[in-house]
């Protein structure tokens, strides 16, 4: 029996994943009026602000983005030499 559709909850691989401010902050250890505040656009060029994509009245961040700003914040840190404060 073969199936038409793919179930709503599983992810395809094309299919990108959105976290909300909550996981984020959750993620940071910070109060997510932080994360609120040090949003951007994707597509924004300052190093400094997470990558996100406003829905409506809401905020998502991209998975993928995320992790790679985060990996980017980071790496300046270790580059330094000490430890660099994200917020």
């Amino acid at each position: 029996m073969a199936r038409s559709q793919p179930r709503a909850d599983e992810h395809a691989p094309d299919q990108e994943e959105f976290l909300t401010t909550d996981e984020v902050a959750r993620r940071l250890r910070v109060h997510p009026t932080t994360i609120l505040r040090r949003l951007g656009a994707v597509d924004d060029p300052d190093p400094t602000r997470i990558p996100a994509v406003r829905v409506g009245r809401v905020w998502r961040i991209p998975r993928k983005e995320f992790e790679e700003w985060l990996a980017r914040s980071s790496q300046v840190s270790r580059l330094a030499g000490r430890q660099r404060r994200l917020f």
